[in-house]
Parts: C-alpha cells; structure tokens; sequence
C-alpha cells in the first residue's frame, strides 16, 4: 500500500514524534511511506525510514523579509538555542495574518503522489487532503479543543471543529479525542490507535536511593495548558512538609523565569535536550513523577514514567483516561488543584505500600501500550 502523510512542519513535537514511528512501523510491514511537510528538520528523530520530502513555502517580499530578519536576529543574539528560522517564521506569520496560503500549497504538493491512503496529521492540513481530492482521505486527529484555542484563538478553533465534519475516515489517540469527532461528526467511522512506548528504552533501571532527599520529576514546556506554574507550586507546598529535591526537564531559560516569577525554594537539578536513554534514566531515578497537565489529547509522559518504575502523581487530563486508573496504577486529582496534588505526592513518598502498588500496576499497564500494537491499529484501520 503506498501511503502519504501530510505535515506543516516536521519540528520536535509528541503529535510528530507519534507519525514518525507509525511511519517506520508502516514500513517495516512493507508498505511505501512517504511523508510531505512545508517546512521543518527532522533529524532529531533518529533512524526516520520513510522519505521526507521538504517544498519550501512559497513568501511574498514582507514575509520574506521578516524571515531574513529573523535569521540575522539568531545569528546575533540566539546561537545558543535551537531554533529553526523557517519553524519560527510559521509561529509568527500565522499570527500576524502575513502566512503563506499553505493549506493550498500543501495541497498541490500532495496531488504529486499517486497514494492509496493520504492521512492529514493536523486540523489545517485535513483542509489540505480534502482539496487534493486524492482517493482515500484518513484524518489523523490529535488535536484538542483547549490547544487549539491557546495557540490560534477562537477562529483557530471554529476551523478545527470545521476539520471535523470532513467526509473522512479517522484515526485519533485516545477515547476523549474519538469522543470530540463523533460529536461533531455522528456517523464518522473512528479507529483509536493509542500512542505507545518503547519498553527498549523505557524500563526499571537500577539506582543508588541511599542518603538522599527524595526526588519528584516534572517535565516543564512552557505552556499554561501544561500547568507548569501549578507544578512549581506543588512543590513549593510539599517541600514545607517535607524536603525533596526537584528533577526538572526543559530548557534552564524556562526555570529561571519560574525561578523569578515564583519563587523556587526547594532544591533542583535542571535537565535540557534530553535523548530518551536519558529521560528514562531521570524518570528511574526519581521517587515520583509529577504531571499537572489541564488538557492532553493522550499524554505520554505519565505512562513513560510507570515504564520505567516510577510512580505518578498526575491530573485528570481527560486524554490520559484510556490508561490511568486512580489509587491503581496513579494518585489522579483534577488539574490546577495544588493541594490535593501535593497531599498525592506525600503520600506516595512517605507510604510504602501505597507506592509498590502503583509500581506494579503501573508497570503491567505499560506493557499494554506499545508501538507495535498502535501500528496494527493504524494498519487495520487503513486496510479497512
């Protein structure tokens, strides 16, 4: 079967990083995959087997040279951070109105490939697919109405719940999200493929625990939506009952403004530009992970995190519901709650029994969730 996905961008991203292992899933099952995007570097994810094919969003002169502009500005002040000019030229185009029409341009590229299945990844390039008129339109839906409308705003969202009524056939990662498209659209044939984790990679590892504060985990992204803020003061409030020490991932940046704008008075170690070896080896070596997300289409980490032995303390995100299961396999509280959140996290560290608990069902929930059987799923869906 000779099967096309559409991007925008190909950037650092769990929506990208669940199509690229689909991709090589596809793959290695003997399929000819081939994926399309506007813009973007997909060398962060290693060993990528289906082909890439880049067509550089066609500017006008303003466009261009805000995108000059942008380049010089990095060249200058931003050596240091990695950022892709023409990713974050999309980012700011798209506010200021001055974007390339590229749901049209995509879909020109798309009609140059001759597929039996073209799966739009993204609510804009769902448009793309549908005006390519090429046979067999899958919709890949990830989205979530609460992203959405923090990145693109109340016409951003009226446009996604539009994607959503398209004469399509669909594949999404969770029951909240196959719950968004039947609402929208009663009679859509939905498949749900659940993202998956490498259990390779993701797994118990031995750690020296001894003679240490106990450490709690969290993963900053710099989003309201992803409760950073409330993370910050989760910690806060459970450092006074008991002394931790924080393992924070995401960029130095990022802590130092919470650093500032809250006030961090518990110890921390910070941890940028992680590879998953390394993510695993934080995740092991952390008495519980903290995840204080509002809204999440699946959300990965958390399940990432039972993988590896690690117990959660997490939020009712409504994606994470296919898998998290309160007082079984995680303490779950609803989101933005800080004292029941910080209360879980006592608990766990301080509850032994409580905490094995959560270990073992945690550890056999994981094993439910694969790559593997997420392939089969978008296989199946596909062939049918």
């Amino acid at each position: 079967m000779k099967i096309l996905f559409a991007l925008i961008g190909t950037g650092l991203a769990g929506g990208v990083r669940y199509i690229f292992e689909v991709a090589n899933g596809l793959k290695d099952k003997g399929h000819d995959v081939k994926i399309v995007a506007l813009a973007g570097d997909h060398s962060w994810f290693k060993n990528l087997r289906a082909e890439v094919i880049y067509r550089p969003l066609n500017m006008n002169r303003f466009s261009s040279l805000m995108y000059t502009l942008f380049k010089i500005y990095k060249y200058m002040f931003l050596r240091s951070v990695k950022i892709n000019p023409r990713d974050f030229f999309y980012a700011i185009s798209f506010r200021l109105g001055v974007r390339p029409d590229f749901i049209f341009e995509l879909a020109e590229l798309i009609r140059n490939f001759d597929s039996d299945v073209t799966v739009a990844t993204y609510y804009l390039t769902a448009f793309s697919v549908w005006f390519s008129q090429n046979k067999n339109p899958f919709y890949l839906m990830q989205d979530f109405p609460e992203l959405v409308e923090e990145n693109e705003g109340k016409l951003g969202l009226n446009i996604f719940y539009q994607s959503l009524k398209l004469p399509f056939s669909f594949i999404t990662v969770s029951s909240y999200a196959k719950q968004l498209i039947v609402e929208n659209n009663p009679t859509a044939k939905v498949t749900i493929a659940h993202p998956g984790v490498d259990l390779n990679v993701f797994r118990p590892r031995s750690v020296n625990a001894q003679n240490r504060k106990k450490r709690v985990m969290v993963i900053l992204r710099g989003s309201r939506l992803k409760g950073d803020e409330v993370a910050m003061e989760v910690l806060k409030n459970l450092n006074k009952k008991l002394p931790i020490h924080a393992v924070l991932v995401g960029s130095k940046s990022l802590v130092k403004h919470y650093s500032k704008s809250i006030g961090l008075d518990f110890e921390y170690s910070v941890f940028s530009n992680v590879s998953d070896e390394v993510l695993a080896e934080l995740y092991s070596s952390s008495d519980a992970f903290l995840h204080t997300s509002y809204a999440e289409s699946f959300g990965l980490p958390p399940l990432e995190a039972m993988a590896c032995g690690t117990p959660v303390v997490m939020t009712d995100n409504k994606g994470s519901r296919d898998y998290a299961i309160n007082n079984f396999n995680a303490l779950v509280s609803q989101p933005g709650d800080i004292n029941s959140l910080a209360n879980n996290l006592l608990k766990v560290l301080q509850d032994d029994k409580l905490r094995e608990r959560l270990i073992e069902n945690g550890l056999e929930t994981a094993k439910k969730f694969t790559w593997n059987s997420t392939v089969d799923n978008f296989e199946k869906a596909l062939k049918e």
